[in-house]
């Protein structure tokens, strides 16, 4: 059995962390990483020790590399979920596949971070795992998750965001089901160039009404009545979008897709609670109804301080939360 260290710390206000990889350099490095914000109360150099140190430890996250000697990540994360149903598991890893992130958060990981971003990314799988929340790497790691319903993700409105949603978008189309793109202009424009460079018939699948573009604000202002969000409006709106999913191709067994910035103005204007109250909406329109939402907002939104206050409510309106590299909130461990 490899070594293992157990940390002592009188810091128990903070989020307790066990980290565990056969790397110990890379221990290492994550500890000293989260140390400002997280007690982390124990190293383990392989899956057995992991589950063994977690049982004494009891942590409330744990970090786990998917390569380990004697239990790898998978089997060690389903031990913790038979004897430490409370303890959340964010993996850390060099693999990134799109089925190695979906296998893992379907079997019950509240995170997946690669290691070449730990550095933006740990941290704040770490947060919303304590929030009970998903954090994924990617939009192509969503694509593959069947239980995505409301997802937020921050961008910067780069081309690798765009690309991003296109992985997302392109597929969708393919296999037959409706997509719905209510966003600004450029977002817009920037998310046809590609579908249409990856000879996507953007005319026809519109004609078919299995792509539908619509503009953010006039969206927005359709389901505001007077500054405040229109439960009923916005009912309205989703039936319309749920008409689409019957006359596509693939008929009542379509699911919708829908990428929307419909809060970003509510956002930039400093109206926060009229932005939390129709993400609230939003969220709980999801559950009859069989489509998803990946809301698209801008880091730019939150740069002002009281815009940043609110972003712990925000995120708790959504099902899955993923950040860019330009955004890593700090953790405020709940209690």
């Amino acid at each position: 059995m490899g070594e293992s260290r157990i940390l002592n710390t009188t810091q128990r206000l903070k989020p307790r962390v066990l980290l565990a990889d056969d790397h110990f350099a890379f221990l290492e490095a994550a500890r000293d990483l989260l140390d400002a914000a997280c007690d982390v109360v124990g190293l383990a150099s392989d899956g057995r020790q992991a589950l063994e140190m977690a049982k004494e430890l009891r942590p409330e996250v744990v970090v786990l590399d998917v390569s380990m000697p004697e239990l790898n990540g998978f089997q060690t994360l389903q031990l913790l979920r038979r004897d430490l149903q409370d303890t959340r598991v964010v993996f850390c890893t060099m693999h990134g596949m799109d089925d190695i992130v979906a296998a893992a958060l379907n079997a019950g990981a509240h995170g997946y971070v690669l290691k070449s971003r730990i550095h933006v990314d740990l941290s704040s799988a770490i947060e919303h795992a304590l929030a009970d929340r998903l954090f994924v790497p990617s939009l192509a790691s969503l694509r593959s998750l069947a239980a995505m319903r409301h997802t937020l993700v921050l961008h910067t409105e780069n081309d690798r965001f765009l690309e991003d949603v296109c992985q997302l978008v392109g597929p969708t189309l393919r296999s037959g089901d409706p997509v719905v793109v209510a966003t600004c202009e450029a977002t817009r424009v920037g998310i046809a160039r590609r579908l249409r460079a990856r000879h996507s018939n953007l005319p026809l699948l519109a004609d078919g009404g299995q792509y539908v573009e619509q503009d953010s604000a006039v969206a927005l202002s359709q389901v505001m009545r007077d500054g405040t969000p229109d439960q009923e409006r916005l009912m309205e709106m989703i039936y319309a979008f749920d008409r689409l999913r019957l006359s596509a191709p693939n008929g009542p067994r379509s699911r919708l897709t829908i990428v929307a910035d419909l809060t970003v103005a509510l956002w930039r204007r400093g109206e926060f609670e009229a932005a939390l109250a129709l993400e609230r909406i939003w969220d709980e329109l999801t559950h009859p109804f069989p489509f998803s939402t990946v809301c698209v907002i801008p880091t730019d939104c939150f740069a002002r301080s009281e815009a940043g206050l609110h972003f712990p409510t925000l995120c708790d309106a959504h099902s899955a939360v993923t950040v860019g590299a330009s955004y890593s909130p700090r953790i405020n461990h709940p209690g």
